[in-house]
């Protein structure tokens, strides 16, 4: 399967919702939306969303450190 790209810009491009499901089971759903596009929906378990977070907020504090950035491959 190919990669998914996701690029959000702008005001509302991304939202975080809380939803129950029939069984009463609980999810975030993240939803993201590119200039021009359909909205791409992403559900997450509570658990895996807080996993998720951890690892944005690790990542985001990596962005700063000019030694972290290169071209993959």
């Amino acid at each position: 399967m190919a990669a998914t790209v996701i690029t959000p810009s702008g005001t509302g491009a991304m939202e975080a919702g809380l939803v129950l499901d029939e069984d009463g089971q609980r999810f975030v759903i993240l939803t993201f939306k590119e200039p021009q596009g359909e909205p791409t929906l992403v559900t997450f378990t509570v658990p895996v969303f807080k996993n998720y977070v951890e690892h944005l907020v690790r990542t985001a504090k990596a962005a700063d450190e000019e030694a972290n950035w290169g071209v993959p491959g």
